[in-house]
């Protein structure tokens, strides 16, 4: 199947037939449609138009007129491309571009990452199980510009998502009613009319979860007033590690896996990423990393990206706990540093060179006022820090759909070692 993606990539900008890609594939027109969809969860038709999609909105990003974008990647007039986007991404190519920074396309690779999505038809289906008529509009990742293909928004008050299994679900709706009774604002996970908590379709469980009301934070916005938006980032994860703390002190058996960021760190992403690491990286790296292990623990969000955090009008919310674990408690704000940084670095018009520092003193000693941090957690935040940009190597070194990831990622460790906040 990879062999076929690569061929329909490569054909974007033509009129190959259906029946052409098939023959290539050696099977069948049907069997060959069939197949298709079964691997990727959307048809040959819909795929070939998301990626013509994402080509020529690149390219108006970059400064090409919208209709010689449009017609360069297979549509024939402006109007065309303009009620395909919309279709798609649920807004006018103009907004879009206000509000996503456009990651420039790489061809899918199937065995780097699930392709498997469902379609506004298969989410409108799963939404009448929950006895709900309302209108779908697609969840785009604002750093990327990327269309998620396992969750959609469903009105103003919901979204449903797609995850892999049961145990995932459960943990979704455990933790967010635990964090709801503590008064920190997470989305809300609706049953079904028969108490199930998902429902299984095409072999994922689709979810239905209230939405925090407000939006994604927005890194431009977090560097514009650095000292402000890392206090309020800093004092919302450490309520949030406290509430979580708390749940799980009365819970009657762990929700979620311990992990050993230690052995992780030693034991796969430090050895993967060795040879992209420059010459002044820290010789003594391994044993700063083998003193993490006395860090306070608890349970984490693990992935606390701008995206992940919602400006609401009763506080910070926080959203997709699908990496939720139990480690040090120091990771979450050093990941939400890190993140910010690697959204900004090198971007023009952006003051990152000198917000970010500002910014990632200020998400610590908002984290402290909250929940003071121990003199060892101060001197292992440049530890964990550059740890993040280990793991982020490692994850991306053998992958060509994200290469320009892991070389930005490479840029940024350099420059961390020489501009390190803390």
């Amino acid at each position: 199947m990879q062999r076929i993606i690569d061929l329909i990539e490569e054909t974007l900008e033509t009129d190959i037939s259906p029946e052409e890609i098939a023959a290539a594939s050696g099977y069948s027109l049907w069997h060959f449609l069939h197949l298709f969809r079964r691997e990727t969860g959307m048809s040959l038709c819909r795929w070939r138009t998301r990626r013509r999609l994402i080509h020529a909105i690149w390219h108006v990003s970059t400064g090409m007129r919208v209709t010689d974008a449009a017609l360069r990647w297979g549509f024939d007039t402006h109007s065309g491309f303009y009620r395909a986007f919309q279709r798609v991404y649920g807004c006018t190519p103009a907004d879009f571009l206000r509000r996503h920074r456009v990651r420039k396309p790489s061809p899918p690779q199937l065995n780097e990452e699930v392709y498997r999505m469902l379609n506004r038809e298969r989410f409108h289906e799963a939404l009448t199980h929950w006895n709900l008529d309302l209108p779908l509009t697609p969840v785009t990742y604002p750093h990327s510009g990327e269309v998620s293909g396992c969750a959609m928004y469903a009105g103003d008050e919901y979204v449903l998502r797609a995850r892999q299994d049961a145990d995932l679900c459960r943990m979704q709706a455990v933790l967010a009613d635990a964090l709801l009774q503590r008064g920190v604002p997470a989305a809300q996970v609706i049953p079904l009319p028969d108490g199930r908590l998902s429902l299984p379709l095409c072999g994922m469980q689709v979810m239905l979860h209230r939405r925090i009301p407000g939006a994604p934070l927005r890194t431009p916005e977090l560097l514009a007033a650095p000292d402000r938006h890392g206090d309020a980032i800093g004092r919302a994860l450490a309520g949030l590690h406290l509430a979580l703390t708390d749940m799980e002190g009365t819970a009657s058996e762990p929700l979620v896996d311990d992990m050993d960021l230690a052995g992780h760190l030693l034991g796969w992403a430090f050895p993967k990423a060795q040879a992209s690491l420059p010459h002044r990286f820290p010789k003594d790296f391994p044993d700063q990393v083998a003193a993490l292990q006395a860090l306070p623990r608890c349970v984490i969000h693990r992935d606390p990206n701008p995206s992940n955090l919602i400006a609401s009008p009763e506080g910070m919310g926080f959203i997709d706990f699908d990496l939720a674990v139990r480690a040090c408690r120091l990771f979450d704000p050093c990941y939400a540093i890190t993140a910010v940084l690697s959204e900004s670095f090198g971007r023009d018009g952006m003051d990152w060179e000198h917000a970010w520092p500002a910014f990632a003193k200020a998400v610590l000693t908002g984290y402290d006022a909250v929940s003071p941090l121990t003199e060892k957690e101060w001197q292992a935040a440049p530890t964990l820090m550059l740890g993040n940009e280990l793991l982020a190597l490692a994850a991306f070194a053998d992958s060509t759909k994200y290469r320009e990831v892991f070389e930005t990622n490479r840029r940024m460790l350099s420059w961390m070692l020489d501009n390190m906040p803390v």
